[in-house]
């Protein structure tokens, strides 16, 4: 049997990685093969520029150098580091961001600041059109594949859709990330995703779209970008979050919710419903960082109400 894809990973203990005078090949990684016996090898490796920044980055300390992967794929060999790096991030932030994900906006962030927790700031949507026209592009171009049972194009197009995706979302987590840096000492709050397919139960074609939907991937890329740039990224449990897109962010009435708006029949506002979570999210966190009352806003307006004039 013939192996087209081979993977070794090595650990910082069995592998060094140099850079020499050499022209031509200046960067080169030492393995050790054997733990008992002084086996070695020595690999000329060669980056492209956006990576050759980063281990020069690395070289000078910066980052380091956790494991290494050595991929064989089609007859060539892949090194895949894995670098780590401590970061600082606020203590007492002044900025919550909270981020929302769904099948309609794939993510939707507003942000809260703490001189003034009962007014949102600035909600942003993205809605992932070119991530949808793609899963849709590629799930249709699969079907007739099968049906034509060319089982082995089917194989050949998952990494190309997979790369295209994936590209996306790194776009738009520099844009989340983005929007996040423009507020003093943000942390970013989103919800805990374990959980989130098993629920969703909708028509045949609402299901395959939402469940192609890569709302942990897109979670996993927002978290460590966020973090490179000092932001922490906090997360918060099903029950601090329950009900958050039928819940008013004002005055906490829980409401039926039809189409894309949310109505309270209570206080009066309309929202659009993704960004009235958006804000409950961000007020769960708030309430527990002690950025005003603790008690859910519905507790607070029966208070008021039983308080003489």
């Amino acid at each position: 049997m013939r192996l087209k894809r081979i993977s070794i990973r090595f650990d910082k203990r069995c592998c060094k990685f140099s850079k020499t005078t050499n022209v031509l090949t200046p960067y080169w990684l030492t393995l050790s093969l054997n733990r008992g016996r002084s086996e070695r090898i020595s690999l000329p490796i060669v980056f492209g520029e956006k990576q050759r920044r980063r281990i020069e980055e690395a070289l000078r300390g910066e980052w380091q150098f956790a494991t290494v992967e050595m991929v064989k794929r089609n007859g060539e060999w892949y090194a895949h580091f894995v670098l780590k790096k401590t970061v600082e991030v606020p203590e007492e932030p002044e900025t919550v961001i909270a981020i929302d994900r769904g099948e309609c906006n794939l993510a939707v962030a507003v942000a809260i600041s703490k001189s003034n927790p009962d007014k949102p700031m600035k909600g942003q949507f993205w809605r992932g059109e070119e991530i949808k026209r793609i899963r849709g592009l590629y799930g249709h171009i699969r079907r007739r594949l099968q049906e034509k049972k060319l089982l082995k194009k089917v194989k050949e197009l998952r990494g190309r859709e997979r790369r295209k995706v994936n590209q996306q979302l790194h776009i738009i987590a520099n844009r989340i990330v983005a929007y996040a840096k423009q507020f003093p000492k943000p942390v970013i709050v989103m919800e805990d995703l374990t959980g989130i397919r098993d629920n969703f139960h909708k028509s045949k074609k609402l299901n395959r779209r939402f469940h192609s939907l890569p709302f942990r991937k897109l979670q996993t890329i927002i978290e460590y970008k966020a973090l490179l740039e000092g932001i922490e990224v906090r997360y918060l449990t099903k029950e601090e979050t329950r009900n958050t897109s039928r819940t008013c962010h004002r005055c906490g009435h829980v409401a039926q919710v039809r189409g894309r708006e949310f109505r309270c029949p209570r206080c009066g506002p309309i929202y659009n419903r993704d960004l009235n979570a958006c804000v409950n999210i961000a007020h769960a966190l708030t309430r527990g960082m002690g950025w005003g009352s603790c008690e859910p806003p519905n507790q607070q307006m029966r208070r008021r109400a039983k308080s003489p004039l």
